[in-house]
């Protein structure tokens, strides 16, 4: 069997499946079996598009005798079952204790399947032949991925990668890029990025799309837009050659000219990602058109894709699109239809948004202590760093400040907790330390406001 493994290992499957089948017809009887539970691992491989043929080497192995409590042909054929959509009982009740890597492998495989992403983990055992064990640090990174352990699952790839060979070694690069960028580590994603581009002579056009726009990400993560635009483009060229256009490449256009303060430019490449979405992706479109819209001071168009994408069933991310509603009807000066929406997404889980939002009306209105109640809940619930939480803190410190410096122990805290997170070109940034600076001197002169 060393010649198949290697040619599995090599790609080269059709040599492979030809080799096993020889040996299933001219093999003796254990040598037929063995060829043929190798035979249905091979075809496991292709998914859904490989079940008939895995599941008839999985028969015809079983019919040759001594497999019922085989924990390698149990496992394949749990495997097999998961990816048809059986139910848990069924599958886990045939698998069977053993330390065996292979038979380990389709049980983590089956167990993916069926969703149970920590037990894959646990389940994986070293010790593969190396068709499987780059596969394995791939299973473990889509686990890893499911579990939103970016970055771990990004150490999977890689090390997957370094097993693998040609295209096999390609993708796992990439994986490991897109990973590196959730991470939020794009000089990783960067390297990743690069040893992908000499881990193959020439590339697939459509694959050669996919590495621009995770450059393109990249860039963009670093603070670097405008090499992100002309990755991103050569991406959106790539994806016309190969006929596979894909909704993600002009909304991370729309998203790189926004950012360069190019709005019409970057609203015509939001529409564009909009004609190409299907399903929950126009979803996705309409949040970021809204969010820029409000970005930019165009309330009524944010308002307008906002009711729009709430239209849209099974949007994930309702409760935030129901604040930002309540942020465009805000700032029209419609404080009670404002005060109704953020009032409905806080009971849908936009917890810290809404009480932003009622905290500004409460302010605009000279309820300055509602005002200070909505912020501090706001801080309280939010999670230190987000947009939500600086937005609070600094609006916290403002409020106490126009109470005549109430509290000056809070002001300098608060200050000195939200000034790091607060860029030093930002207006906000000279208000918060004049503000900390006269909380400072009133308490060393030991004295308090009225």
């Amino acid at each position: 069997m060393k010649g198949v493994l290697e040619a599995l290992h090599q790609g080269d499957y059709d040599t492979a499946i030809e080799r096993l089948a020889r040996k299933a017809l001219f093999g003796s009887k254990g040598e037929a079996r063995e060829a043929l539970l190798l035979l249905a691992e091979v075809h496991s491989l292709y998914g859904e598009e490989g079940l008939e043929k895995a599941h008839w080497a999985l028969e015809e192995a079983y019919e040759l005798g001594g497999l019922e409590y085989d924990p390698l042909y149990r496992a394949l054929l749990g495997e097999l079952l998961a990816l048809e959509g059986r139910g848990e009982r069924e599958v886990l009740a045939l698998f069977l204790p053993t330390e065996d890597p292979r038979a380990r492998y389709h049980q983590a495989q089956a167990l993916f399947y069926l969703g149970r992403f920590e037990e894959v983990l646990r389940t994986l055992k070293e010790g593969l032949p190396a068709f499987l064990a780059w596969r394995a640090e791939g299973l473990k990174g889509r686990a890893l991925e499911r579990l939103g352990r970016y970055r771990e699952a990004a150490l999977a790839y890689e090390r997957g990668a370094e097993l693998a060979l040609g295209l096999e070694r390609y993708w796992l690069l990439l994986d490991a890029a897109a990973m590196w960028l959730e991470a939020g580590e794009g000089e990783r994603a960067l390297l990743a990025l690069e040893e992908a581009s000499g881990a193959v002579g020439e590339e697939p056009v459509e694959d050669a799309a996919t590495r621009h726009y995770l450059l393109a990400r990249s860039h963009l993560l670093l603070d670097n837009p405008n090499r992100a635009l002309e990755e991103v483009r050569e991406a959106l060229r790539l994806e016309e050659e190969s006929g596979h256009r894909a909704y993600g490449t002009p909304l991370l256009e729309g998203q790189i000219l926004w950012r360069l303060g190019r709005y019409p430019e970057g609203m015509a490449a939001f529409q564009e990602a909009l004609a190409r979405a299907e399903g929950l992706e126009k979803g996705y479109v309409l949040h970021e058109m809204a969010v820029a819209a409000l970005d930019q001071g165009a309330y009524l168009e944010a308002e307008e894709y906002l009711e729009a994408l709430l239209r849209e069933e099974g949007y994930p991310y309702r409760a935030q699109a129901l604040a930002d509603l309540a942020e465009a009807l805000y700032r029209q000066g419609r404080y009670q239809e404002a005060e109704e929406m953020a009032h409905r997404a806080m009971r849908q889980g936009a917890e810290a948004a809404g009480e932003l939002i009622l905290g500004h009306i409460a302010y605009d209105l000279m309820h300055l202590e509602e005002a200070l109640a909505h912020y501090r809940k706001a801080a309280e619930v939010s999670e230190e760093g987000s947009r939500e939480w600086v937005g609070a803190q600094e609006m916290v410190v403002d409020t106490l400040v126009q109470l005549g410096y109430r509290s000056p122990e809070e002001i300098l805290a608060r200050a000195e907790a939200v000034l790091p997170h607060v860029h030093p070109a930002d207006e906000w940034h000279q208000a918060l330390v004049a503000y900390r600076e006269r909380a400072e001197a009133i308490l060393r002169e030991g004295r308090r406001p009225n």
